[in-house]
This record gives C-alpha cells, sequence and structure tokens, in this order.
C-alpha cells in the first residue's frame, strides 16, 4: 500500500487528471508533481542537477563519516589497523584487554583524521565531485563490492599530498569525460 501512495503522489504528466497550466508565451503543458526537490531531477542526465553541491541531511550525517571512517582505516592507518588485527587474532578473545594498546593507537590514528579540518572537506569534495560526475556523465563511482570498502590505485592517485593532507580520489572515467579540463563546479584540481 505504501508504494500506491508513494507513487500516486509522485504523478507524471501524462497522468489522466493532471492540471493544465499556461506558461508566459500562452502555450498549456501539464503540472508534473515531485517528492524530491528540482535539483535532484534537472541535469543533462536527468540525474540532477551537477552544479548543485549542497548536502541532504543524509549524506551530511550517515555517508561522510562513514566515508572518513572506511578511508582513514583502509588508506591512512593501515599499519596501526594492521597490528590491532594481528594482536586480535593472536589473541582470541583475551583480546579485549591484551591488546588495549594497539586499539588505542588505532583509534587515536583514526581520531586525529576525524577532528583535521582539511580531512573532512576533502572527503567532502570528493563525494561532491562523485555526485556531480555521476549526474553530468551518468557514470557512477562503485565504492562498495559487496559491504568491503574498494581500495584506491596508491600508484596512480596517491592518497596524500607532499603536505601529508588528504587528497580527493578521482572518479571514474573523469579524464575521458572532460578533456578540455575540469569542469566548472569542480572545486579540486586533479593533477
Amino acid at each position: 500500500m505504501g508504494n500506491m501512495i508513494f507513487n500516486r503522489r509522485l504523478g507524471t504528466a501524462s497522468e489522466e487528471g493532471a492540471e493544465l497550466t499556461h506558461n508566459e508565451g500562452g502555450a498549456q503543458r501539464k503540472t508534473e508533481y515531485r517528492i524530491f526537490k528540482q535539483h535532484m531531477y534537472g541535469g543533462p542526465k536527468g540525474l540532477g542537477d551537477p552544479t548543485y553541491r549542497g548536502l541532504s541531511k543524509m549524506e551530511e550525517d550517515p555517508m561522510i563519516p562513514q566515508r572518513m571512517r572506511d578511508i582513514s582505516r583502509t588508506q591512512l592507518c593501515t599499519d596501526m589497523v594492521k597490528d590491532f588485527s594481528e594482536c586480535s587474532a593472536r589473541e582470541g578473545f583475551a583480546m579485549a584487554w591484551k591488546c588495549r594498546d594497539e586499539k588505542d593507537c588505532m583509534v587515536g590514528c583514526q581520531k586525529d583524521w576525524f577532528d583535521n579540518p582539511q580531512f573532512v572537506s576533502a572527503v567532502t569534495e570528493e563525494y561532491l565531485n562523485e555526485r556531480s560526475h555521476y549526474r553530468q556523465s551518468g557514470i557512477k563511482q562503485k565504492r562498495y563490492n559487496r559491504s568491503v570498502f574498494i581500495l584506491r590505485d596508491v600508484a596512480a592517485d596517491p592518497p596524500l599530498t607532499e603536505k601529508g593532507e588528504y587528497r580527493p580520489q578521482k572518479p571514474q572515467g573523469w579524464d575521458e569525460s572532460y578533456p578540455e579540463g575540469p569542469p566548472g563546479w569542480a572545486n579540486f584540481k586533479y593533477d
């Protein structure tokens, strides 16, 4: 029943009973009712407006922190994670009290990255570039494979700059989609 209500509320312009309105030229067109905001429907592929750089509450709270957690665990704090994993495998159930130092070291490393405002803004920019690239080109960046975070190619796209700051990952198909240079909505310039 919920889907029936949702579909009926969504409506389309070709539906019977759609209201007719007049635009400035005097031509008639059917009114379309939508659930989501306009920036989620427009764009060249109908996937959304690529220039819109705002975040929804769902993107802001669970998505960006989850990306930050996955990136820090798999790319930035790898030695600490490896030490904790080895200690946990070695100690078994006793790891709860015997691997405290390794766990504290790993959590401290991840907390340092989480408290870094440059890291937060870089991960947010990475997500926004992927979303806008998808809306512009239709090429979706696959980040998880069966709930396992996909590692980036560190040789071709290093995660850190010379200063030790996090560098946003380039979306798949970026160079092929924008041969003249980065689009106007991209704030980060990939080398």
